[in-house]
């Protein structure tokens, strides 16, 4: 089929996730409020839908190994916009909540869009098409949180509707113009177990790409969970500028990412490498940032540094999974490990540096730095580089 339709397609069932999911985040604390819920009931609300997708997007993607990533694409993308139709219509705190889990459960369609992507690209062209993905998040960060905002009138029915309407386009569009993968197409009698892809954790390099991106998803919802505190803390920033600086956030990673999807890298370890530098970089100069001109100056090399690994990361998965048979499993595996670390890192961030972020984003430095550096050993970044194409 024409590739860049099903990016086109992959896009839009992507970004509209993140649209949805952005818009409704900034209008949570106001729903906490006119249901009268305690920072426990709303803390439970807010990582229901991550606790949900770390379950249910390895299972999901091994199904897409199975059945075909279509049929799961369209299961996932029909319970994201019954989701949103609950959470519009809750009266309760419960059906809130059933709609933040249904969407967790069901919302694995990131990971077999990226299994999609693996099926109709090589090594060469792959972080391309990775890169339109982080694209699709840029976007969705930055159009969803200012829907959000805009939307609310005192009732999140608006949003919900919004929201759910929006993934409605793009499951019609995926119904409508969106081809099986020929390759899926071809394998399609294989006997894949849907717990297949777990083999994978006997791969020692999948382990530690894998722990990458662990490590780095909790520095990075650990940041993204108190950069408001962090900037009204210490530059006594309000609502307006943070969502200002927000904006600026997500469309700084619209471009740079923008900018990574028109060239291909055959060279991906050192890209991880230079992502994971960067990141570290930008983090120990956010601890000691005193000027709105030089936080600016640093939150572009963060958006950089994140671009980098959010392109690369998952493409060097890619190139080091041997089975072919688990592709959507392991894509799967890495976005519930990305699950279950934006549940560690707002914890751990608002349980142990609420008092001094600048100490936190310190530590966040540190912890990225051990991994950078062993990626500069020339033998270790031989053994854990996908073979030469």
């Amino acid at each position: 089929m024409n590739r860049k339709r099903a990016l086109f397609i992959l896009f839009l069932v992507v970004a509209t996730e993140l649209i949805g999911f952005g818009l409704v985040i900034p209008i949570l604390p106001q729903i906490g409020y006119r249901f009268s819920l305690d920072r426990w009931q709303l803390g439970i609300l807010l990582a229901a839908y991550s606790a949900a997708q770390l379950i249910a997007s390895p299972i999901l993607g091994s199904l897409s190994d199975r059945w075909g990533r279509k049929p799961i694409l369209v299961f996932s993308k029909l319970g994201t916009v019954i989701s949103y139709g609950v959470f519009a219509y809750a009266g309760s705190y419960e059906w809130l909540l059933a709609s933040r889990l249904l969407d967790g459960f069901t919302g694995g369609n990131i990971s077999v869009a990226r299994a999609y992507i693996v099926d109709i690209t090589d090594e060469k062209s792959r972080s391309k098409g990775m890169a339109i993905l982080g694209i699709s998040f840029g976007l969705g960060f930055i159009i969803g949180p200012c829907l959000g905002g805009f939307l609310y009138d005192g009732s999140h029915q608006l949003a919900g509707l919004v929201a759910g309407a929006a993934s409605l386009i793009a499951l019609v569009l995926t119904i409508v113009l969106l081809k099986e993968p020929e390759r899926q197409k071809t394998d399609a009698n294989r006997d894949v177990k849907w717990y297949q892809f777990l083999e994978v954790i006997k791969c020692p390099v999948i382990m530690f790409i894998l722990g990458v991106h662990f490590v780095r998803m909790v520095v990075f919802s650990g940041f993204e969970t108190t950069f408001a505190l962090f900037t009204f803390h210490s530059f006594g920033f309000d609502e307006s500028q943070n969502s200002f600086f927000f904006f600026y956030l997500g469309l700084a990673g619209l471009v740079v990412q923008g900018g990574l999807s028109r060239r291909s890298a055959s060279r991906v370890v050192p890209m991880v490498c230079a992502g994971l530098c960067l990141t570290s970089l930008a983090y120990g100069a956010l601890a000691m940032v005193k000027t709105v001109p030089m936080l600016f100056a640093v939150l572009l090399i963060f958006e950089l540094g994140l671009g980098l690994t959010m392109i690369y990361i998952p493409t060097w998965l890619a190139d080091k999974n041997t089975n072919s048979d688990a592709v959507g499993g392991v894509m799967g595996l890495y976005e519930s490990v990305g699950s279950f670390a934006r549940i560690i890192g707002p914890l751990m961030a608002f349980g142990l540096f609420f008092s001094n972020i600048r100490l936190g984003y310190s530590i966040f430095a540190w912890l990225l730095l051990p991994f950078w550096l062993v990626l500069l050993i020339p033998r270790f970044r031989r053994w854990v580089s996908p073979p030469s194409v």
